[in-house]
């Protein structure tokens, strides 16, 4: 697997031809090139930079990618070079969330399970988009913690909601997650109290007061 610091940032992608990385796949689409013909496209985001780029899926190849729209993939991209110009086509890809799953035998049963490291991986790009860098810092730092005090139980019940989850609600919930560890109540309030941003606080105040 690829660290976020190994990977090129897409604005450097472009001047190799070839790379590796894990990126936000943003759409899938269906274009018109220059001569007419329907080709399709998939447009992955930089994690951290959030800069773009388009990827040429060629022939029939990746036609279930569409289903992983808005999550994150492991991928690797080349570029092809012709009489008029160039494009970067997917050579191969993986969606995150598939990447450490496990079966786990019990009896007769196998029953799948994402492994830890794939749900903090998840959580950590999911936070690497926050706008604020102060709660990017604050959420990283938990997210460290919870490799040694989180269940994997916790943990899947956490990537469960992500969808569901805002970026303060997220805040507020990982925060939650801290005072539940140090049964401090007041742990949430400070470390909340401390950002910039007061929304993730109202939350929190809002949640305590049952509203």
């Amino acid at each position: 697997m690829h660290s976020l610091d190994a990977q090129p940032n897409l604005s450097e992608a472009t001047t190799c031809k070839r790379f590796k990385g894990c990126y936000l796949l943003e759409s899938v689409k269906v274009k018109i090139t220059d001569t007419g013909w329907p080709v399709r496209i998939a447009t992955i985001k930089d994690v951290q930079n959030q800069n773009s780029l388009e990827l040429r899926l060629l022939g029939s190849n990746f036609l279930a990618i569409n289903h992983f729209v808005g999550d994150y993939v492991q991928l690797e991209a080349a570029i092809k070079r012709y009489r008029n110009g160039q494009f970067f086509y997917l050579a191969w890809y993986e969606p995150v969330t598939g990447l450490l799953i496990k079966p786990v035998i019990q009896g007769k049963n196998a029953v799948q399970q994402i492994s830890r490291e794939a749900c903090l991986l998840t959580l950590k790009h999911r936070i690497l988009f926050f706008q604020s860098k102060s709660e990017q810092s604050l959420c990283i730092s938990i997210l460290t913690s919870f490799n040694h005090q989180l269940s994997i139980y916790e943990l899947q019940n956490l990537c469960s909601q992500l969808a569901q989850l805002n970026d303060n609600q997220l805040v507020v919930e990982l925060i939650h997650q801290v005072e539940k560890q140090s049964d401090d109540i007041s742990t949430t309030g400070k470390l909340l109290n401390q950002l910039s941003n007061k929304l993730p606080y109202q939350i929190w105040e809002k949640k305590l007061l049952g509203l």
